[in-house]
């Protein structure tokens, strides 16, 4: 099976269902909160109502939830790592872009995010992107939970490979001459790369001098150092049993130009969390080592 055709089928049952990875990273969250040591690294309080019985059943037992992210998940825990470690980085310039006054945040591929619950009086509107059935789910654990929306929280319902991002944007609000946040995480490589490119040329097209976009990508295998490899085709081995394989990565030497943000973009950060552990992670032990699948990269529209 080709990759395009990998990412379709996925794309199909994503359309049907939403997305199970979403669910996974919002049960890593809840864990870490749960169970985590304090300071957390990423403090979310919701994501336990947004997960679903199952994954609320394995995170209230101490016993459930050692067994599964230790024992039956222990190759690809690292993974868990990273996504604590995207959200708060995602959080930490997010939270920094709107002290400079930037009162729009955008979330391409929402999935159970919480930004919105965690800062209902940041005086940003947040306009969660999605497929309409993730966006649907998300809206029916809310109200399970009693979680009422916040004033500021816009759901726009988009279709990377089929719908036009930015008119369901204004549609739903955005004034694309005001600048933005645009954060995009834990997307990218589940998409064929033209999509990629796609998305990000939107992105650009809606920026307004002083945006700023975070997301995260795939390593190219070639750039991975080779003891990380096992680890690395362990993680991929993962998610596609699971039906939403990783199909699109890029060398890190080259990603800018690759998805097109060379030229109106400024590169403020480029970073490896499992090549600089300490920077995000400290001394503590009760998180493992960040896999090395990923790099995160902040950008600023001149």
């Amino acid at each position: 099976m080709t990759d395009a055709s990998r990412q379709e089928e996925t794309q199909n049952l994503a359309r049907v269902r939403g997305s199970r990875t979403a669910e996974i990273t919002a049960a890593t969250r809840a864990g870490h909160f749960a169970r985590g040591k304090r300071p957390l690294v990423i403090e979310d309080p919701y994501a336990i109502h947004l997960c679903g019985d199952r994954w609320r059943r394995i995170i209230g037992s101490s016993l459930l939830h050692w067994l599964v992210t230790r024992v039956l998940l222990r190759k690809v825990v690292g993974n868990g790592t990273f996504v604590l470690i995207r959200g708060r980085f995602t959080d930490d310039r997010v939270l920094a872009a709107a002290e400079r006054g930037v009162r729009q945040l955008v979330v391409l591929g929402a999935g159970f995010d919480t930004f919105a619950l965690r800062y209902p009086d940041l005086g940003v509107e947040v306009f969660e992107v999605d497929l309409p059935a993730s966006g649907a789910l998300k809206r029916e654990r809310m109200a399970a939970a009693n979680l009422a929306a916040p004033p500021r929280l816009r759901f726009v319902q988009v279709d990377f490979e089929r719908d036009d991002l930015a008119e369901q944007l204004v549609a739903a609000g955005f004034h694309p001459s005001e600048p933005s946040f645009f954060a995009w995480m834990g997307v990218t490589f589940y998409l064929v790369r033209d999509a990629v490119t796609a998305t990000l040329a939107s992105v650009s097209a809606l920026a307004a001098p002083g945006s700023e976009l975070a997301f995260d990508y795939m390593n190219a295998r070639e750039s991975v150092a080779p003891e990380d490899l096992a680890a690395f085709d362990e993680v991929l081995r993962f998610v596609g049993k699971r039906g939403e394989p990783m199909v699109t990565s890029f060398d890190p030497k080259t990603v800018t130009d690759d998805v097109g943000l060379t030229n109106g973009w400024e590169v403020l950060e480029h970073e490896s969390p499992a090549e600089n552990p300490k920077r995000y992670l400290g001394d503590r032990t009760d998180v493992h080592r960040a896999a090395p699948l990923f790099r995160l990269l902040h950008l600023r529209r001149t």
